[in-house]
Protein backbone atom coordinates (compact mmCIF):
# COMPACT_ATOMS: atom_id res chain seq x y z
CA UNK A 1 0.00 0.00 0.00
CA UNK A 2 1.10 3.17 -0.79
CA UNK A 3 2.63 5.53 2.01
CA UNK A 4 -0.62 7.70 3.32
CA UNK A 5 1.11 10.71 4.46
CA UNK A 6 1.60 11.10 0.72
CA UNK A 7 -2.11 11.11 -0.14
CA UNK A 8 -3.35 13.53 2.26
CA UNK A 9 -4.61 16.24 -0.95
CA UNK A 10 -6.50 13.00 -2.23
CA UNK A 11 -7.68 12.22 1.18
CA UNK A 12 -9.01 15.47 1.62
CA UNK A 13 -10.55 15.73 -1.56
CA UNK A 14 -12.35 12.89 -0.82
CA UNK A 15 -13.61 14.23 2.55
CA UNK A 16 -15.41 17.44 0.99
CA UNK A 17 -16.58 14.90 -2.00
CA UNK A 18 -18.71 12.41 -0.48
CA UNK A 19 -20.84 15.23 0.93
CA UNK A 20 -22.74 14.94 -2.06
CA UNK A 21 -23.83 12.31 -4.47
CA UNK A 22 -21.72 11.95 -7.12
CA UNK A 23 -18.71 12.81 -9.01
CA UNK A 24 -20.33 15.45 -11.16
CA UNK A 25 -22.25 16.87 -7.84
CA UNK A 26 -19.01 17.19 -5.93
CA UNK A 27 -17.24 18.42 -8.37
CA UNK A 28 -19.13 21.77 -8.71
CA UNK A 29 -18.28 22.08 -4.87
CA UNK A 30 -14.76 21.38 -4.51
CA UNK A 31 -13.13 23.29 -7.73
CA UNK A 32 -12.15 20.18 -9.51
CA UNK A 33 -13.18 18.96 -13.07
CA UNK A 34 -14.85 16.46 -13.46
CA UNK A 35 -12.13 14.29 -14.81
CA UNK A 36 -9.63 15.65 -12.80
CA UNK A 37 -12.25 14.49 -9.38
CA UNK A 38 -12.20 10.79 -11.45
CA UNK A 39 -8.44 10.28 -11.67
CA UNK A 40 -7.94 11.23 -7.91
CA UNK A 41 -10.57 8.56 -6.67
CA UNK A 42 -9.12 6.36 -8.90
CA UNK A 43 -5.34 6.95 -7.44
CA UNK A 44 -6.98 6.36 -4.20
CA UNK A 45 -8.69 3.42 -4.69
CA UNK A 46 -5.36 1.71 -6.37
CA UNK A 47 -3.40 2.66 -3.05
CA UNK A 48 -6.00 1.87 -0.70
CA UNK A 49 -7.15 -1.39 -2.61
CA UNK A 50 -10.77 -1.09 -2.10
CA UNK A 51 -13.63 0.43 -4.63
CA UNK A 52 -14.92 4.08 -3.74
CA UNK A 53 -17.54 4.91 -6.33
CA UNK A 54 -20.02 1.93 -7.15
CA UNK A 55 -20.04 2.37 -11.17
CA UNK A 56 -22.51 -0.32 -10.99
CA UNK A 57 -25.48 2.27 -11.47
CA UNK A 58 -27.00 3.16 -14.96
CA UNK A 59 -26.30 6.72 -14.28
CA UNK A 60 -24.22 8.48 -12.09
CA UNK A 61 -21.58 6.68 -9.88
CA UNK A 62 -22.37 6.99 -5.99
CA UNK A 63 -19.85 6.47 -3.14
CA UNK A 64 -19.28 3.16 -1.62
CA UNK A 65 -19.96 2.47 1.81
CA UNK A 66 -16.29 2.01 2.51
CA UNK A 67 -15.63 5.54 0.43
CA UNK A 68 -17.84 7.29 3.93
CA UNK A 69 -15.91 5.58 6.25
CA UNK A 70 -12.17 6.70 4.76
CA UNK A 71 -13.84 10.47 4.62
CA UNK A 72 -14.56 10.06 8.16
CA UNK A 73 -11.30 8.79 8.88
CA UNK A 74 -9.46 10.93 7.65
CA UNK A 75 -11.25 13.98 8.57
CA UNK A 76 -10.78 12.87 12.18
CA UNK A 77 -7.24 13.03 12.24
CA UNK A 78 -7.15 15.82 10.41
CA UNK A 79 -9.31 17.94 12.88
CA UNK A 80 -7.10 16.49 15.72
CA UNK A 81 -3.98 17.41 13.62
CA UNK A 82 -5.85 20.87 13.47
CA UNK A 83 -6.57 21.02 17.06
CA UNK A 84 -3.16 20.02 17.63
CA UNK A 85 -1.57 22.78 16.00
CA UNK A 86 -3.89 25.62 17.03
CA UNK A 87 -3.06 24.54 20.35
CA UNK A 88 0.87 24.46 19.28
CA UNK A 89 0.40 27.97 17.68
CA UNK A 90 -1.52 30.10 20.51
CA UNK A 91 1.01 29.10 22.60
CA UNK A 92 3.87 29.94 20.62
CA UNK A 93 3.37 33.33 18.45
CA UNK A 94 4.46 33.45 15.31
CA UNK A 95 7.08 35.96 14.36
CA UNK A 96 7.68 35.22 10.81
CA UNK A 97 5.22 36.33 8.39
CA UNK A 98 4.98 36.07 4.27
CA UNK A 99 2.74 38.02 3.06
CA UNK A 100 1.66 38.69 -0.92
CA UNK A 101 -0.01 41.29 -2.69
CA UNK A 102 -1.26 42.64 -6.18
CA UNK A 103 0.92 45.40 -6.78
CA UNK A 104 -1.81 47.89 -6.78
CA UNK A 105 -2.48 47.23 -3.26
CA UNK A 106 0.96 47.60 -2.18
CA UNK A 107 -0.13 50.77 -0.22
CA UNK A 108 -2.19 48.92 1.78
CA UNK A 109 0.16 46.40 2.24
CA UNK A 110 2.70 48.49 3.56
CA UNK A 111 0.11 49.97 5.86
CA UNK A 112 -0.79 46.71 7.18
CA UNK A 113 2.88 45.57 8.05
CA UNK A 114 3.63 48.66 9.70
CA UNK A 115 0.70 47.88 11.88
CA UNK A 116 1.96 43.97 12.56
CA UNK A 117 5.22 45.46 14.10
CA UNK A 118 3.15 47.31 16.80
CA UNK A 119 2.12 43.08 17.55
CA UNK A 120 5.26 42.14 19.90
CA UNK A 121 5.95 38.59 18.91
CA UNK A 122 6.05 39.91 14.97
CA UNK A 123 9.80 40.34 14.30
CA UNK A 124 10.44 39.68 10.31
CA UNK A 125 7.56 40.27 8.02
CA UNK A 126 8.11 39.11 4.20
CA UNK A 127 5.77 41.26 1.75
CA UNK A 128 6.54 40.43 -2.16
CA UNK A 129 4.41 41.09 -5.48
CA UNK A 130 3.02 38.78 -7.62
CA UNK A 131 0.45 38.90 -10.48
CA UNK A 132 -3.00 37.23 -9.56
CA UNK A 133 -2.38 34.02 -10.95
CA UNK A 134 0.75 33.37 -9.52
CA UNK A 135 -0.64 35.30 -6.45
CA UNK A 136 -3.21 32.48 -5.94
CA UNK A 137 -0.78 29.94 -6.87
CA UNK A 138 2.05 30.48 -3.92
CA UNK A 139 -1.34 30.29 -1.30
CA UNK A 140 -2.48 27.33 -2.36
CA UNK A 141 0.40 25.45 -2.02
CA UNK A 142 1.24 27.39 1.41
CA UNK A 143 3.76 29.55 0.18
CA UNK A 144 2.32 32.63 1.44
CA UNK A 145 0.74 33.28 5.00
CA UNK A 146 -1.59 35.87 3.78
CA UNK A 147 -2.46 37.80 0.49
CA UNK A 148 -3.91 41.14 -0.56
CA UNK A 149 -6.06 40.10 -3.56
CA UNK A 150 -9.05 40.78 -5.00
CA UNK A 151 -11.04 37.17 -5.56
CA UNK A 152 -10.63 34.33 -3.23
CA UNK A 153 -8.59 31.64 -4.99
CA UNK A 154 -10.64 29.03 -6.69
CA UNK A 155 -14.41 27.68 -4.91
CA UNK A 156 -12.95 27.00 -1.64
CA UNK A 157 -14.46 29.08 1.24
CA UNK A 158 -11.61 30.62 3.78
CA UNK A 159 -12.21 31.17 7.45
CA UNK A 160 -9.60 33.70 7.81
CA UNK A 161 -11.15 36.72 5.75
CA UNK A 162 -10.76 40.59 6.09
CA UNK A 163 -12.59 42.86 3.65
CA UNK A 164 -10.53 46.42 3.43
CA UNK A 165 -12.58 48.32 0.91
CA UNK A 166 -12.83 48.04 -2.55
CA UNK A 167 -11.12 48.69 -6.34
CA UNK A 168 -12.14 49.91 -9.21
CA UNK A 169 -9.73 48.56 -12.23
CA UNK A 170 -9.77 51.64 -14.55
CA UNK A 171 -9.00 52.16 -18.14
CA UNK A 172 -5.87 54.51 -19.20
CA UNK A 173 -5.35 55.59 -22.43
CA UNK A 174 -8.04 55.26 -25.66
CA UNK A 175 -9.57 52.11 -26.67
CA UNK A 176 -8.17 51.74 -29.95
CA UNK A 177 -4.07 51.29 -30.77
CA UNK A 178 -1.34 48.94 -29.04
CA UNK A 179 -2.56 47.03 -25.74
CA UNK A 180 -0.55 46.90 -22.56
CA UNK A 181 -1.59 44.02 -20.13
CA UNK A 182 -0.28 42.08 -17.33
CA UNK A 183 -0.29 38.13 -18.14
CA UNK A 184 -3.72 37.47 -16.17
CA UNK A 185 -5.30 40.46 -18.02
CA UNK A 186 -4.22 39.44 -21.43
CA UNK A 187 -5.79 36.08 -20.57
CA UNK A 188 -8.84 37.63 -19.47
CA UNK A 189 -9.30 40.09 -22.34
CA UNK A 190 -8.54 36.97 -24.77
CA UNK A 191 -9.98 34.22 -22.91
CA UNK A 192 -12.81 34.89 -20.51
CA UNK A 193 -14.19 37.51 -18.22
CA UNK A 194 -13.15 38.63 -15.24
CA UNK A 195 -14.49 40.74 -12.02
CA UNK A 196 -13.91 44.55 -12.94
CA UNK A 197 -12.81 43.03 -17.08
CA UNK A 198 -15.86 42.62 -18.67
CA UNK A 199 -15.54 45.97 -21.24
CA UNK A 200 -12.00 44.57 -21.56
CA UNK A 201 -12.84 41.10 -22.46
CA UNK A 202 -15.62 42.55 -24.78
CA UNK A 203 -13.50 45.07 -26.88
CA UNK A 204 -10.80 42.48 -27.38
CA UNK A 205 -13.46 40.20 -28.59
CA UNK A 206 -12.15 39.24 -32.18
CA UNK A 207 -8.94 41.50 -32.13
CA UNK A 208 -6.53 39.15 -32.22
CA UNK A 209 -4.07 41.03 -33.96
CA UNK A 210 -3.68 43.61 -31.75
CA UNK A 211 0.29 44.76 -30.88
CA UNK A 212 0.48 43.61 -27.23
CA UNK A 213 3.29 45.06 -24.44
CA UNK A 214 2.83 42.44 -21.88
CA UNK A 215 4.48 43.40 -18.52
CA UNK A 216 3.65 41.89 -14.96
CA UNK A 217 4.98 45.08 -13.05
CA UNK A 218 2.10 47.63 -12.88
CA UNK A 219 4.50 50.61 -13.13
CA UNK A 220 6.07 49.44 -16.19
CA UNK A 221 2.65 49.07 -17.72
CA UNK A 222 1.29 52.88 -16.56
CA UNK A 223 4.78 54.48 -17.60
CA UNK A 224 4.52 52.79 -20.73
CA UNK A 225 0.75 54.18 -21.63
CA UNK A 226 2.00 57.85 -19.80
CA UNK A 227 5.19 58.04 -22.22
CA UNK A 228 4.61 55.89 -25.34
CA UNK A 229 0.65 55.81 -25.29
CA UNK A 230 -1.44 52.75 -25.95
CA UNK A 231 -4.35 51.42 -23.55
CA UNK A 232 -4.28 48.91 -20.70
CA UNK A 233 -6.25 48.57 -17.05
CA UNK A 234 -4.68 49.74 -13.74
CA UNK A 235 -6.47 49.40 -10.29
CA UNK A 236 -7.69 52.50 -8.50
CA UNK A 237 -6.73 53.53 -5.25
CA UNK A 238 -8.86 51.29 -2.33
CA UNK A 239 -11.72 52.94 -1.15
CA UNK A 240 -14.33 51.97 1.80
CA UNK A 241 -17.39 52.22 0.30
CA UNK A 242 -18.25 50.54 -3.59
CA UNK A 243 -19.45 52.74 -5.65
CA UNK A 244 -19.95 51.37 -8.72
CA UNK A 245 -20.90 47.49 -9.91
CA UNK A 246 -17.57 47.52 -12.00
CA UNK A 247 -15.41 47.86 -8.37
CA UNK A 248 -13.85 44.54 -7.11
CA UNK A 249 -13.45 43.48 -3.27
CA UNK A 250 -9.92 43.98 -1.99
CA UNK A 251 -9.57 41.46 0.42
CA UNK A 252 -6.94 39.40 3.18
CA UNK A 253 -6.82 36.22 3.57
CA UNK A 254 -5.00 33.72 5.74
CA UNK A 255 -4.10 30.51 5.88
CA UNK A 256 -6.23 27.64 7.20
CA UNK A 257 -3.88 26.89 9.79
CA UNK A 258 -3.20 30.88 10.70
CA UNK A 259 -2.14 31.44 14.59
CA UNK A 260 -6.14 32.22 15.63
CA UNK A 261 -4.82 34.66 18.35
CA UNK A 262 -2.99 36.54 15.88
CA UNK A 263 -5.65 36.92 13.60
CA UNK A 264 -7.72 38.28 15.99
CA UNK A 265 -5.76 40.88 16.45
CA UNK A 266 -5.85 41.65 12.95
CA UNK A 267 -9.63 41.55 12.95
CA UNK A 268 -9.00 44.96 14.79
CA UNK A 269 -6.74 46.27 12.36
CA UNK A 270 -8.03 49.91 11.18
CA UNK A 271 -6.36 51.21 7.89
Amino acid sequence: MENLTSLHWELSVLSKSVHYKNLSGAADHVGLSQPQLSRIVSKLEEALGVALLDRSARRKSGWTPIAFKVAETYARANRKLSLTLTQLTAEDQISHLSIGALEGLVPLANQFCEKLFEIPSVHHVELNVYDLSELEERFERDEIDMVFTSREPGKQKFKHVKLFGYQLVQRLGPAEGLKVYSAFDYAVATHQSGPGRKSQAKESKGKANHRVLLSNSLSVRKHWIEEHGGTGFVPSEVRRKKTSDEDVPVILIASELFNPVLWQKIEQFRL
